[in-house]
């Protein structure tokens, strides 16, 4: 199937708080991402229009699964499942780089729509429309995401963000709180969790404000989230919590050796799907033809 023609002029809301640039050619993703602080905007996010830009997308979103699927590949109602890319792990979903239709604008909200029964295939079996919204309000920027089954078979499904955040905003380093129950394991290095969660090791318990130590890499799959996480520079007076839907019980955690880091509300689990057929509660949802998961991100300034 051919993907049709959709509107991809970027989108640029602003608030009296906030101010974002959106580009549905690319999954509508962020491409900027400032907050208003003392009447001076800051980036809160790595500013990826600058042709340097290390990062093609500030904040993008994970559908139909979150993260990565092992190989490619999964087993589903007794029936095996292979997607491309294998040799990448299948990351981050099918529908980031893809053309999005905007179909509601005004200076403070966007609505965009993905149907691949009209905008073109993806790289997933099922047939499937998924719906992402944006809107400042106040002190508070709000993401939605749908995800419908349009196929005649059930699916498995998951979805989340995944925000980078500027690690030095105005000469201040981040501390994080990440209410958090344990980590799934990952004994290949791979990001690929190899069995059902464990313990908080030390370095990876946020559960009271630490100070994130830039020179520690992970990448890591947290269990047992309990909106919200919060982000805090305090030179630069920004505290910022993270508020997610209550199917959002997974948190990634990403501190590369990078002037950003990333934490990523989702509601599966990396590998969710082949965790789930192990066994493992994973955090996969199951759509039956015609159900559609939904969930929500507010990042809330805090004064």
């Amino acid at each position: 199937m051919q993907q049709t023609d959709t509107n991809n002029q970027a989108v640029e809301l602003e608030s009296e708080r906030w101010r974002i640039r959106l580009q549905p050619e690319f999954g509508l993703q962020t491409q900027l991402c400032q907050v208003s602080v003392e009447n001076q905007w800051l980036h809160l996010m790595p500013d990826c229009t600058e042709p340097d830009s290390p990062l093609s997308s500030a904040n993008f979103h994970m559908l139909p699964y979150s993260n990565r699927i092992k190989e490619g590949q999964f087993t589903f109602d007794g029936a095996k499942v292979e997607l491309d890319d294998a040799t990448n792990h299948a990351i981050h979903g099918a529908l980031r780089k893809r053309a999005w239709e905007v179909t509601e604008q005004s200076s403070t909200n966007v609505i965009a729509q993905y149907d691949t029964q009209r905008h073109g295939s993806v790289n997933w079996p099922w047939p499937i429309q998924a719906q992402i919204s944006y809107q400042l309000q106040d002190h508070m920027l709000i993401s939605e995401m749908a995800l419908t089954n349009n196929g005649e078979t059930a699916m498995p499904a998951g979805m989340g963000w995944h925000p980078y955040f500027c690690r030095t905003i105005a000469g201040a380093n981040p501390q994080l709180l990440l209410p958090t129950e344990g980590v799934y394991p990952d004994t290949n290095g791979d990001c690929l969790p190899t069995g059902s969660p464990v313990a908080l090791p030390e370095f990876l318990d946020f559960n009271s404000v630490k100070a994130l130590d830039s020179s520690k890499r992970m990448d890591h799959c947290l269990s047992g989230f309990r909106s919200p996480a919060t982000i805090i520079w305090p030179e630069a007076k920004i505290k910022l919590e993270i508020q997610a839907s209550d199917n959002c019980q997974h948190l990634v955690l990403f501190n590369p050796d990078a002037s950003y880091f990333a934490v990523e509300p989702v509601t599966n689990a990396n590998d969710g799907f082949n965790l789930q057929s192990a066994g493992v509660d994973a955090g996969v949802t199951i759509l039956q033809p015609g159900d559609t998961l939904k969930a929500h991100m507010r990042m809330v300034l805090l004064d």
